[in-house]
């Protein structure tokens, strides 16, 4: 991890479990923190203090987050300052940034984001140049290997080969896995390697916004265009010109918005919302998606155009399951990084917990081993992660650290098995076989057969 105890960031929001929850989730990096209460409390310690970076709620009493953020660019234009607003307050996304904002974050969001945002900041300030009040080192961006893809399977390894090859092409990418399996991870990889690594890196997720929102936040809006427009909004596209936007989920997106998206990948320009001529853009677009989208064009949930357009170049990731030897590589990394960001002096895995997270299916992928190493590194008292540590009240857990089949009471021939499990699978998402099958690992069509194949055997006897 980069050395960030020189950056000083200061966190101004009213509501203290926000700011708890922001300090957490910047400790990570290391950098000095400190915060405040509302817009005065926050101009005082600008008189005792020098701060690098201001992340600040719009909504607060005394003073707003745009008032103070006119206040910081009086005192100290040097000093980043990023806004955080909620979807009531996007009209005022052109002003915040027209009065010097870095950028603004759209309640709510993860933690993830607000790191990535804050660490984009700063690459982007020591790329400008020292600062007047104080020599600021210049730091190259991350290098992509360093936003660590861990593997040791050989698939993968092949996979992030090929992706090496095509990130220097502006050709749109359509990454698919399942949920947790990393493939905003791979998205950012892409754009680290390709030639647009210095531009803004965007992530949209489609899911999240309902319609209207979802289309005002792609393509932006002008002021009047309609009721509460008090004022013109970019949108993602023409704020990552130049770079990569990244539509998460985009199997979420209605039809409507799906032919408006077609029109801005074929003709590179955006339709804003009341918008007179289109807006020239120049964005790379790496779309993910867990869902069979070939499945979705069949059944007319997807525009059968925009799949091909957004499949120029196809990633598939495979789940967790299916390479175990990552499972282990990856937990080690994991315990590595959380030991280093948080004090703890946990040496390593114990053989027991390796076996136990091995034998694991891990339905959440890469994500829910992240979060269980996470919280069993901090449970941890001793210098081995044990089994106990996992903390897991998961019967498929408990089975692998006793060396049992892995999903408990599983027994019988391999046929039995396979069918247990698919009936198992299915009984967990109530019945839902698109949701099965993904779980599984299996094609639809191989699930329907088999489950054909059981209603023959039970008429038949």
């Amino acid at each position: 991890m980069k050395n960030n105890a020189d950056k000083k960031i200061l966190i101004v929001d009213d509501e203290g479990e926000m700011r708890i929850a922001l300090n957490a989730a910047l400790k990570r990096g290391g950098y000095q923190l400190e915060t405040a209460e509302n817009g005065r409390q926050a101009l005082d310690k600008f008189e005792e203090d020098h701060f690098d970076l201001v992340v600040t709620d719009v909504r607060m009493p005394k003073m707003t987050g745009l008032q103070l953020l006119h206040e910081v660019k009086k005192r100290s234009p040097q000093t980043l300052v990023i806004v955080m607003t909620a979807y009531g307050d996007i009209d005022n996304a052109v002003e915040i940034m027209k009065a010097g904002a870095f950028d603004y974050l759209l309640k709510p969001f993860s933690a993830e984001v607000l790191q990535s945002t804050v660490a984009r900041a700063f690459v982007g300030r020591a790329s400008s140049g020292p600062a007047p009040a104080k020599t600021v080192a210049k730091e190259p961006p991350p290098s992509p290997k360093e936003k660590t893809i861990v593997t040791l399977n050989a698939e993968m390894q092949k996979l992030l080969q090929f992706v090496e090859k095509i990130a220097y092409s502006k050709s749109t990418v359509l990454i698919s896995g399942e949920t947790g399996s990393g493939k905003e991870v791979f998205a950012r990889f892409i754009h680290q390697t390709s030639p647009r690594a210095d531009q803004p890196f965007l992530a949209v997720n489609c899911a999240a916004l309902p319609e209207g929102l979802l289309e005002t936040e792609l393509f932006g809006h002008e002021k009047g265009s309609f009721t509460g427009a008090v004022a013109g909004k970019e949108g993602k596209f023409e704020l990552a010109n130049g770079g990569t936007l990244l539509l998460d989920e985009v199997t979420e997106m209605t039809l409507p918005l799906q032919a408006k998206l077609l029109r801005v990948l074929q003709e590179h320009e955006v339709d804003k919302v009341g918008g007179r001529e289109p807006i020239p853009v120049d964005v790379r677009v790496v779309a993910t998606s867990n869902r069979d989208i070939k499945s979705m064009v069949r059944e007319n949930k997807f525009r059968e155009d925009l799949y091909y357009r957004l499949n120029v170049i196809p990633v598939k990731i495979p789940p967790l399951r299916d390479r175990p030897e990552d499972v282990l590589a990856l937990a080690e990394y994991f315990l590595e990084r959380q030991c280093r960001e948080n004090g703890k002096t946990v040496q390593s895995i114990a053989g027991d917990t390796l076996k136990c997270l091995k034998k694991y299916r891990w339905p959440g992928n890469v994500r829910e081993l992240e979060n269980v190493i996470e919280r069993a590194t901090l449970i941890c008292q001793g210098e081995q992660l044990t089994p106990s540590d996992l903390f897991m009240d998961d019967d498929d857990l408990r089975a692998g650290a006793a060396g049992g089949e892995g999903r408990g009471k599983l027994s019988g021939t391999i046929y039995e098995m396979e069918k247990e499990l698919i009936l198992q699978t299915l009984d967990e998402v109530d019945g839902n076989k698109t949701r099965a099958a993904e779980q599984l690992g299996v094609s639809i069509r191989t699930l329907r057969n088999k489950l054909n194949e059981y209603k023959t055997q039970t008429t038949e006897s």
